[in-house]
C-alpha cells in the first residue's frame, strides 16, 4: 500500500509518501480501495509526536483514522460484504492508516456507506460520528428528558453530536463563536452559548455535558450542571487545560465524569448509517484537499488552527 505519513515526527514538512507493504488478507478480513479519508486534529497530534508515549507507534506510519471506498476482496469468513460494495469505518491504531491507496480492516469495524452519499461525504463521519455516537448514545444515554449542553459544537465532532442528541429528542445548547451561531442553530441546537459576547451564560440546568474543547469553557459549563450529571469529554489528561476548581466542582456536584477514545466499532457505523439515511444526521464538510502531500499539508494546518466547521477531508483524485 502506497500512502501519505510520516517516517520521522516533526511539522508539516514531515509529511511524505509512504510505502508499506500491504497486510495480508485473513478470512475475516476486507480489502479495501480507499476513495476519500477524513482529516481530524489526532492526524497532526500523532505527527508532531504528541501521543507516542501513549501509543507504541512503529515508523514509517501512515496517517489517517476516517475513510470511505470500495471493497476490492473479502476473506472467506466474511458474509455482509462483498467486491464493489462501497463502505465507510475507522480503522484501528496501527501503521496503516487511511491517507492511503487501499488498507485491509476486520470487516467487523466496516459498515456499508449511507445511500445517497458521495465518498467525500462519507468519509467525514467515521472518526467523528463515531465519537459523538459513543458520547450521547453510551455515556450520556440521553433521551427526551436530557438537557445536553455540547462544548464547540460548531466543530466536526459537536455538530454531529448536536444532530444525534436531537434525534433522541433532547434539550441541547451548544457553545460556538458568534460568527458560527447561525450554523448552529441550524444544526438543530435549541439554545446557542456564544463565548465571545462576554463570557458564557445560561438559566439552563444541564444532566449531560459533552465536552469537546475544555480550558475555561469547561469551568464555566460545570456550573451549570446538575447535580449528579454525567460528563463526557474527549480532553485527554495530557491536553487538558482545567480551571483551579474543577476537580472540587466536579465533587461536591457528584458528576460521573468519562473520557471517550473512540473505538472501531461495525454495530455504531451501521447506526450512523441509519440516522443518516432517516435524515437525522448530515455530513457537514469544511474544506476537501486532494489526497497529496501538499493537500495533506494544507489540511493539517487549516484544522491546527481550532476554527474548522464541520469536516476537513482529503479525496483521492488519483493514484498516489
Amino acid at each position: 500500500m502506497k500512502g501519505i505519513g510520516i517516517d520521522q515526527y516533526g511539522d508539516i514538512d514531515r509529511l511524505r509518501i509512504v510505502e508499506l507493504p500491504t497486510k495480508q488478507l485473513e478470512p475475516d478480513d476486507l480489502l479495501i480501495s480507499i476513495q476519500a479519508s477524513g482529516v481530524n486534529p489526532v492526524d497532526w497530534k500523532v505527527r508532531e509526536g504528541k501521543l507516542k508515549h501513549d501509543f507504541a507507534f512503529e515508523l514509517p506510519l501512515i496517517l489517517g483514522w476516517d475513510a470511505a471506498g470500495k471493497v476490492m476482496a473479502a476473506g472467506a469468513n466474511v458474509q455482509n460484504f462483498h467486491v464493489g460494495d462501497d463502505v465507510f469505518f475507522r480503522p484501528l491504531f496501527d501503521r496503516f492508516g487511511t491517507y492511503a491507496d487501499q488498507i485491509v480492516v476486520p470487516a467487523s469495524i466496516v459498515s456499508k456507506m449511507p445511500k445517497g452519499l458521495s465518498y467525500t461525504e462519507a468519509a467525514s463521519l467515521p472518526l467523528a460520528g463515531l465519537t459523538a455516537l459513543q458520547a450521547i448514545e453510551e455515556v450520556g444515554q440521553v433521551g427526551p428528558e436530557t438537557r445536553v449542553l455540547i462544548l464547540g459544537g460548531s466543530g466536526g465532532v459537536g455538530s454531529l453530536a448536536i444532530q444525534m442528541a436531537k434525534a433522541r429528542g433532547s434539550y441541547v445548547a451548544a457553545t460556538t463563536s458568534t460568527r458560527n451561531a447561525e450554523f448552529v442553530r441550524e444544526l438543530g441546537a435549541d439554545e446557542v452559548l456564544t463565548y465571545d459576547t462576554g463570557g458564557l451564560h445560561s438559566s439552563v440546568q444541564y444532566d449531560f455535558l459533552f465536552d469537546t474543547i475544555g480550558g475555561a469553557a469547561y469551568g464555566d459549563a460545570l456550573k451549570w450542571m446538575e447535580p449528579g450529571g454525567i460528563v463526557a469529554t474527549i480532553i485527554s489528561s495530557r491536553d487538558a487545560i482545567r480551571p483551579d476548581f474543577a476537580d472540587a466542582l466536579e465533587q461536591d456536584l457528584r458528576l460521573r465524569t468519562e473520557f471517550v477514545f473512540t473505538r472501531p466499532d461495525g454495530k455504531n457505523m451501521n447506526r450512523i448509517r441509519e440516522l443518516v439515511e432517516e435524515g437525522k444526521v448530515k455530513p457537514l464538510l469544511s474544506e476537501v484537499y486532494p489526497m497529496t502531500v501538499d493537500g495533506a499539508r494544507k489540511a493539517h494546518l487549516s484544522s491546527q488552527t481550532g476554527r474548522t466547521r464541520g469536516k476537513i477531508v482529503l479525496r483521492r483524485e488519483s493514484s498516489l
